[in-house]
């Protein structure tokens, strides 16, 4: 069986798409992949990388971990998009996705394995490299997916259920750690196993229909000049794209630029010593979690069946800002709960239509998983970014609520804010003819 693939309309409303229900085997296979992937990409994030290191170079542990997570968020930016060009232009009997996506999940086995036995920073560097080209490899083809095979009516149900597995991938991560926290090698090389086993299951229920190496589209030339060209797109061709583009990468900045000082905000505004403060950001870390799952998973059924998918992005950007807001001036425990509910909720709501609010705006061509890779940039820059700003941010003078004036986190909090503000006042510039239901 080969593919078609259908021409795009070039001018006037875009044609319906009439296409069946996708099978639930496919829904499955997507959901549970994901979930695995996140599980083998977070649980290094969250301890096992610090945890090497404090082995391998604890006198430089700060600069020796530093060094290893720039370079694999440089990996995650640059080869996600790079591999959905490649995912987009493969051909064969085994289909366009498949071949990526199970290939992701065993690359990843290796990788780990070269982690777990690194006795130096070059070798965990590199593996932690190679981890990040597997499975960002996986991820291009896997979101790929639901554009190809996923009808419109059912991509924010799916959106949704998608977002809702990449917060809950975090949980196995985080229970394993609880579970075995002294053994580094079995937290790197756990994780990758049960990917390389659910590589097996999504081999048998991702499915696809053969390509032809002729086919069209589907048989542009791979080289140097369109591998380079897959990083980069043209935002006046695209206004809405980009515009839905820079809401992620506004509204992940502001989650961003706090994640990694939660704990000292807590020491430095509640007076609370290292232990207390670790044990309340482990309650709310839960309280997060749950919500993002909750807040993704009924949010996209919500999405699915209304069509309003501005209205929950701008309820989301007001929500993250209130949640900044009432940190800004939180100085007890109870308004630091309720602002991590409020923006659990307002992040999972975001998550649950963000990827089916781009499938309908990106622009058509056969490209998809190059597009949501570049779209993927938005959620990893962020990441490499806010680092880098939220210090000046906290010298900016003397924060007028904390009991310690030695840094502002008025001024950081404010600064998410702004950010998640400007998102939401973005909303009213995304117009595309696919969107005609809010």
């Amino acid at each position: 069986m080969t593919e078609t693939l259908p021409e795009a309309p070039v001018t006037g409303t875009p044609a319906p798409d009439v296409r069946p229900a996708a099978p639930r085997r496919l829904l499955v296979a997507l959901i549970i992949s994901e979930l695995l992937i996140t599980f083998a990409l977070a649980t290094p994030i969250v301890a096992t990388l610090s945890l090497k290191v404090q082995e391998i170079a604890p006198d430089r542990k700060e600069q020796v971990l530093a060094t290893v997570m720039a370079v694999g968020s440089i990996a995650a930016l640059l080869l996600n998009p790079v591999f959905g060009h490649l995912s987009d232009r493969t051909t064969g009997r085994f289909g366009r996705r498949r071949p990526w996506i199970t290939g992701g999940l065993l690359a990843g086995l290796p990788a780990a394995a070269v982690m777990a036995t690194a006795h130096s920073t070059a070798q965990l560097v590199i593996g932690w490299f190679l981890a990040q080209a597997a499975y960002n490899a996986a991820l291009a083809a896997l979101s790929a997916v639901i554009a190809d095979r996923v009808p419109p009516h059912q991509q924010a149900t799916m959106s949704g259920l998608f977002g809702a597995a990449g917060f809950a991938g975090v949980v196995p991560g985080l229970v394993l750690v609880g579970l075995i926290p002294g053994s580094t090698t079995a937290l790197f090389v756990i994780p990758s196993v049960i990917g390389a086993l659910g590589a097996v299951l999504a081999w048998s229920l991702l499915r696809e229909p053969a390509i032809r190496p002729g086919a069209a589209r589907a048989a542009r030339t791979v080289n140097l000049r369109s591998v380079l060209g897959s990083l980069l797109f043209d935002p006046r061709t695209s206004p809405a794209f980009t515009v839905v583009w820079c809401q992620r990468f506004l509204l992940q900045f502001s989650n961003a630029l706090i994640g990694a000082y939660g704990l000292y905000f807590l020491m430095a505004r509640l007076d609370l010593s290292v232990a207390e403060a670790a044990g309340l950001v482990s309650a709310t870390g839960l309280v997060s979690l749950a919500g993002n799952v909750l807040a993704a998973t009924v949010f996209g059924r919500v999405a699915s069946r209304t069509g309003a998918y501005r209205a929950l992005v701008v309820a989301s950007g007001v929500l993250m800002t209130s949640a900044m807001v009432v940190k800004m001036f939180s100085a007890s425990v109870w308004p630091v709960y309720l602002a991590t509910t409020v923006a659990a909720v307002g992040l999972g709501a975001f998550y649950a239509v963000d990827l089916a609010l781009v499938l309908r705006v990106m622009p058509d061509g056969g490209d998809a998983a190059r597009y949501l890779g570049v779209f993927n940039i938005a959620k990893a820059l962020p990441q490499t970014l806010a680092p880098v700003l939220a210090p000046a941010l906290l010298a900016l003078g003397s924060d007028p609520v904390g009991a310690s004036a030695d840094q502002n986190y008025f001024a950081l909090f404010l600064g998410g804010a702004v950010a998640a503000l400007l998102a939401t006042a973005l909303t009213p510039l995304i117009r595309h003819p696919k969107l005609v239901r809010d």
